[in-house]
């Protein structure tokens, strides 16, 4: 948005004919889209009217000591986006942001629906209550230049759509397994598309597709090819649901923004702000809304017969396994046999496949790739979903058969925010290509040693998993072991075809793997991380000896005791009732949770600690303390639960998942923490629930390390920067989308003298001083990265003019970069500058920083404080 250009060549009466007739296939495809049977027609009139909507709004509560503003918002019914549901209840993915936006402002809502008979009908109706001031904002709007005329934009989007081919969910020609492999399609797509055309041309050029179109002048007929089979899918927006069909791929994404009438900046500044709020403190909210209303994933991919055929004609698949990791691989100790959840893939896969595969044991080498090669591999096991793991091993990944969160493991003397010089255990497979320069690498045989290497001290850290970490933890006494989840990491363990690959053979694993249920692959977990008895039972005396022998001597009192005791117990059993129930009591108290019971007969919430330390704030005025003072009680519990919480806390509290919960409250006072509830029922003999009980953990310190771990884990320590990693990943990315406008490499003069000469504090000053000179000499949003030492580097997202451009670099390089030495004296040092311009085209990124880099080693042979920029020349 920013920049944007807010001018148009045609006048407003022009634009509005423009709007009536091209606004549903143009302009606004995800609010205005052509009817379907999710828009079925259900008014007649003509004219456009407004209806308040009788739902009550659920922001009402979580601002009750703030002055409300009522707020109209326009929308017409489509499903997925902004919907009314039969009990006259609004859902749908712009409904639910608003009510976030609205824990934040403290607004409620008056909903107004745009009517007309045709949903381009209601499409212009609505355009027109926004442009008239009816209502006071809209959601689903994609920029253009031409509405920016009629109406306010914020900066921020609050969701994206993508272009996307649609397949029936049953007897589809293609599937997400196969179509790239298959290397044609038929798709089907509305004559008047013409940007999406594009956009679909590009992306199977891209993907080695041939491409046949199948034109079409409506959404039904979309179907009807697509559903006969004259065509293999067609094209639409992913963001509108079409009954009996689901999505094959997506791509190109926009994004789509709340809009006000012109000149009502005032709401879209607060909606601007309260998104940007929304995305640091829950930065998932848009994937999550995305993926619950709009998409939709097939969980089965059946084999053909010539498929099958394929697989049973096969030779045995000879499979390396390189790395042991329990629960995921490992060999029995006494056997020699392959056990894990590999195992149970590999049998999985013969089971529905007809493959035969046979286990081979890679010993540890220096060179894995040249050990598979002599051991005639075919497929490498348990490897990380890694474009450069592959790369390097040669081999290409199938889908992923387990997903799990990567845990740094440290010792208790650690700072984990400083790893730098520390020594890092590897295990041998992952030591000889591990490319990390601030650590001393610590080559050891399996995960386990690693494990026990830090536990010892021997090493700083090591890299483990949620499956291998407890497993490994459970077999072994690891007193000096920490853990901390790596912010934003997951790994997901693949299999590795060694290239050449069969493209048959891919499909056939990939649809296999695809095909697995959650149970099935829970069932292959379970299994695999059970422990035997026998080894869990040895190893936890040998662990424990010294209190197993305590527990045995308590156990032997405690039964002389008991035995002693035994005629007085029924004439104290009624007062142990009474001293167990004052025992738990004093727990509740002294846990660091609090614990809630809501009875569903009697309507009753019950808070096990005075109403002053439970973490929902809002029922602290409410609850009423018991006789004794140890717990309070909420009457009416469950509109009282309503009325004075968010609705997320609400519905994990009352509609128990069995799983934690990790929700944002803000409390009456303004208060905002974070919170993990955890609720479950309780059900009778009949199975009928009769109460639901839970507690709730303040994890605010929590969630903020884990948000601050996450921006130092992308930015340079010194200078703010984005770290070089961080920089080259975000700058490949724009050159292979063919966005950026241009690469440049920055070099101080003489930067080694400054040091030598005034000390490394002033050094700093000075490339924070240089840090600061570039991030102000180019615009918000295009790339600067130190990539080490006093170089830097700007990567410019977007189109950039030649002329600013050089005025940008040319302002830099008079002007100096200036700095105060220990005395506080001003000095001042050059810079020299080297860059590439670039066309809007896909672009290597390491020809183009090659060429910028070739372009600074020039410039400073030549003489320094000064710089060049060059058309980026193609190898």
């Amino acid at each position: 948005m920013e920049n944007a250009n807010y001018h148009t060549s045609v006048g407003q009466t022009c634009l509005r004919c423009f709007l009536t007739f091209a606004i549903a296939f143009a302009l606004l495809p995800l609010s205005f889209a052509p009817a379907t049977s999710a828009f079925a027609e259900t008014s007649t009139n003509d004219q456009s009217t407004t209806e308040p909507s009788s739902q009550p709004s659920q922001s009402t509560e979580s601002a009750s000591n703030s002055e409300k503003r009522v707020v109209k918002v326009g929308y017409m019914d489509q499903k997925g986006v902004f919907s009314r549901t039969e009990d006259d209840k609004f859902e749908g993915y712009t409904y639910d942001y608003l009510v976030r936006i609205a824990q934040f402002t403290g607004w409620t809502y008056e909903f107004v629906e745009a009517q007309g008979a045709t949903s381009n009908d209601k499409a212009t109706n609505l355009l027109e209550m926004l442009e008239s001031g009816q209502v006071d904002i809209e959601g689903g709007m994609l920029y253009s230049s031409a509405l920016a005329e009629m109406f306010e934009y914020p900066l921020n989007s609050y969701g994206m759509a993508h272009t996307a081919l649609f397949i029936p969910e049953a007897n589809a020609s293609v599937s997400p397994t196969d179509y790239i492999a298959k290397g044609s399609l038929n798709v089907a797509l509305l004559s008047s598309a013409k940007q999406r055309r594009e956009e679909l041309e590009y992306f199977c050029e891209k993907s080695d597709i041939h491409l046949t179109t199948i034109e079409c002048s409506s959404i039904d007929e979309l179907k009807s090819k697509t559903s006969s089979g004259e065509a293999d899918a067609f094209l639409e927006i992913d963001v509108n649901a079409h009954e009996g069909f689901t999505i094959l791929t997506s791509f190109v994404a926009r994004p789509y923004f709340f809009a006000a009438p012109k000149g009502q900046r005032e709401i879209i500044d607060e909606i601007d702000k309260t998104i940007q709020r929304i995305n640091e403190s829950n930065p998932t909210l848009q994937s999550t809304l995305y993926n619950t209303y709009f998409q939709k994933t097939p969980s089965n991919y059946p084999l053909t017969d010539e498929e099958l055929a394929f697989a049973k004609q096969h030779k045995t698949l000879r499979v390396g396994i390189a790395a042991e990791k329990a629960p995921l691989q490992t060999f029995d100790k006494e056997t020699g046999e392959l056990e894990g959840v590999t195992k149970g893939i590999l049998d999985y896969l013969s089971e529905h496949t007809g493959l035969a595969f046979e286990v081979v044991r890679i010993n540890p080498t220096d060179d894995l790739y040249r050990a598979m090669r002599d051991e005639n591999i075919d497929i490498i096991a348990g490897i990380d979903d890694n474009l450069t793991v592959s790369s390097l091993l040669g081999v290409s990944l199938s889908a992923p058969y387990i997903t799990t969160s990567r845990q740094l493991v440290y010792n208790k003397t650690v700072n984990p925010e400083n790893l730098t010089n520390k020594k890092l255990a590897l295990p041998w497979e992952l030591a000889s290509g591990a490319l990390n320069m601030d650590a001393e690498i610590v080559e050891y045989q399996s995960l386990e040693e690693c494990f026990k290497a830090v536990n010892d001290g021997s090493a700083d850290y090591t890299y483990g998993s949620s499956y291998t970490l407890p497993y490994y933890t459970s077999l072994n006494r690891f007193e000096n072991l920490l853990s901390l989840p790596v912010s934003g990491s997951s790994m997901n363990v693949c299999l590795g075809i060694v290239q050449p690959v069969e493209p048959e053979l891919l499909s056939i694993v990939n649809k296999s793997l695809r095909s697995l249920s959650s149970t099935e692959l829970d069932a292959l977990v379970y299994d695999s991380a059970f422990i035997d008895k026998e080894e869990e039972v040895g190893r936890f005396i040998q662990n424990h000896l010294l209190e197993f022998t305590l527990i045995c001597i308590v156990i032997l009192v405690v039964f002389l005791v008991l035995l002693a005791l035994y005629f007085r117990t029924r004439m104290a059993a009624a007062r142990t009732v009474r001293d167990e129930n004052r025992r738990f009591r004093k727990l509740y108290s002294l846990a660091s949770e609090e614990f809630f019971e809501y009875t569903i007969k009697d309507d009753l919430f019950t808070i096990s600690s005075p109403a002053e330390m439970f973490p929902l704030r809002g029922l602290s005025d409410i609850a009423q303390p018991s006789e004794e003072g140890a717990y309070c009680i909420v009457r009416n519990g469950k509109e009282t639960l309503r009325r004075n919480t968010e609705p997320e806390v609400f519905d994990t509290i009352m509609n128990p998942s069995e799983t934690s919960v990790e929700v944002h409250h803000v409390s009456g006072d303004g208060t905002q923490q974070w919170l993990r509830i955890l609720s479950h029922y309780v059900r009778g003999d009949d199975g009928k629930p009769i109460s639901i009980i839970g507690k709730v953990t303040n994890i605010d310190v929590e969630m903020r390390e884990k948000l601050d771990l996450s921006k130092r884990a992308c930015h340079d320590g010194l200078t703010g920067l984005l770290n070089w990693e961080t920089f080259q990943e975000a700058a490949t990315e724009l050159l292979q989308q063919g966005k950026a406008g241009a690469l440049l490499i920055a070099d101080t003069d003489d930067f080694k003298l400054v040091n030598d000469t005034y000390g490394h504090l002033a050094g700093d000053r000075a490339l924070q001083n240089t840090a600061a000179a570039l991030a102000g000499a180019f615009r918000p949003q295009d790339l600067i990265g130190r990539l080490g030492g006093d170089e830097f580097a700007i990567c410019i997202d977007g189109p950039i003019d030649h002329e600013k451009l050089l005025e940008r670099c040319k302002s830099i390089i008079e002007h100096g970069i200036t700095f105060l030495d220990q005395n506080n004296v001003e000095h001042t040092i050059t810079l020299s500058l080297g860059g590439v311009e670039l066309s809007e085209k896909a672009t290597d990124y390491e020809a183009a920083y090659h060429q910028a880099d070739q372009v600074l080693y020039r410039i400073k042979s030549e003489g320094k404080n000064r710089f060049a920029i060059e058309k980026f020349t193609e190898c």
